[in-house]
């Protein structure tokens, strides 16, 4: 049966139509969420606004730039308005601009065209910094925010997903979590830090949602995510067939990386094979021959 022009049949669409993985690891401190960054194939490029981030990453070829502010507000405040301590100049603000101006320059240049994977470390620390200059903005440098200052903040953060979503990458962005009830059922489970509609909005855009854990004993050193949903992780998206639910994914030899974890899935899963889909890298190096 000859299809009508537009339209098309989902058996006949390649990976490359679909578009490479975008995955989001949500997970506790210490879970192993940065560790897999070093386990993709090809050339990975990470933007890191964890403090904490290159000590995992150091020692390894991975390219990387840091926003992190070096002069943090410590001045008291109240809820009470007009009340508390008085704001000291402060880098933070200026993060978020600094970013953005840094992003869409390396975009007009093409300097991602070089690379397969982009990642993002970590959605929790990016979401304070864009916090930062949006009370900036709203002349409350400093301040609790107030309701306008969070829907701009999700409006900015919103935008800036959307646009690596765009992106024919691998991305991966970690986001921290925590053990909470959740407003709408009442039951406890690990929500994302997100904040508000976020939550719900943000892991809309990715294909796929992973909950790492650190299963480790006395014994033995184990790194886990969890590939389907419960009631615990309700989030979780997993797009990829003949994963079990919890996929081991410890990294066993540190020089070698990229044999294990998420980079060792998506391989099997068929990215990464040339004979089927060429990264960005590998047709930039085609080109120049």
């Amino acid at each position: 049966m000859e299809l009508p022009n537009g339209v098309q049949n989902a058996k006949d669409a390649t990976k490359d139509e679909v578009g490479r993985p975008k995955i989001l690891l949500v997970g506790s401190t210490g879970s192993g969420k940065t560790s897999q960054f070093l386990t993709l194939p090809g050339k990975t490029f990470v933007y890191i606004f964890d403090p904490s981030a290159l000590s995992t990453l150091r020692g390894h070829d991975i390219t990387y730039q840091i926003f992190i502010p070096k002069l943090i507000n410590l001045a008291a405040q109240s809820l009470s308005k007009g009340k508390g301590d008085p704001v000291k100049p402060t880098d933070a603000p200026d993060i978020y601009i600094n970013w953005e101006t840094d992003f869409e320059k390396k975009n007009k240049e093409k300097f991602f065209d070089d690379y397969d994977n982009i990642c993002f470390d970590s959605f929790t620390t990016f979401s304070d910094m864009v916090m930062d200059r949006i009370l900036k903005i709203n002349g409350r440098t400093g301040q609790f925010p107030q309701r306008d200052d969070w829907g701009a903040q999700m409006q900015t953060i919103g935008n800036a997903v959307r646009t690596f979503a765009a992106m024919n990458k691998t991305l991966i962005f970690t986001a921290h979590d925590e053990f909470k009830q959740d407003d709408a059922t009442s039951r406890m489970q690990n929500v994302i830090m997100l904040t508000g509609r976020l939550r719900v909005k943000m892991p809309l855009l990715f294909s796929e949602i992973y909950h790492c854990d650190c299963a480790s004993t006395a014994k033995e050193i184990k790194y886990q995510i969890q590939t389907r949903p419960d009631r615990m992780n309700p989030t979780i998206r997993c797009t990829f067939r003949n994963l079990d639910m919890f996929e081991d994914v410890t990294i066993e030899d540190w020089n070698n990386p990229k044999k294990y974890g998420i980079g060792k899935i998506l391989k099997d899963q068929g990215y990464y094979d040339s004979a089927k889909q060429k990264t960005p890298a590998a047709l930039q190096e085609q080109h120049n021959e």
